[in-house]
């Protein structure tokens, strides 16, 4: 997924889509803030990634442009990271959209990492 894509499902969260598809023209300033807001909502998941992809190296993640590919896993970028996007991207406009997208932004992340955490793996007697 692109960062474009992901920026576009934070805008469809906020039901800001006109009815003919297209974006408004006053989302300029959100299309502006997107990269980092992005690269910010990648940073609080880096944790969650890493475990989704079996990694350890916590290597930093991040895009410098919206065309560039969003560099976690891709249920994450579906089904956590356009809530966080929203959530930042309408702080200062609607403060109550905000803490609710922020709420199921925090809720995805969690029931992401619970359905994550079991791993299948050999039992080792220790006996």
């Amino acid at each position: 997924m692109t960062g474009e894509k992901l920026f576009e499902f934070a805008l469809d969260l906020l039901n800001l889509r006109k009815t003919n598809g297209e974006l408004p023209e006053n989302c300029n300033d959100m299309r502006t803030r997107a990269t980092n807001i992005i690269n910010i909502c990648l940073a609080e998941c880096a944790p969650l990634n890493n475990l989704l992809q079996n990694r350890t190296d916590n290597a930093f993640l991040d895009i410098t442009g919206l065309s560039e590919t969003i560099p976690c896993d891709e249920l994450l970028a579906v089904s956590v990271l356009p809530f966080g996007v929203a959530a930042y991207l309408c702080c200062d406009e609607d403060p109550v959209l905000s803490r609710l997208m922020e709420n199921r932004y925090r809720t995805a992340y969690r029931n992401m990492q619970r359905a994550s955490k079991a791993k299948i793996r050999p039992v080792t007697e220790v006996y």
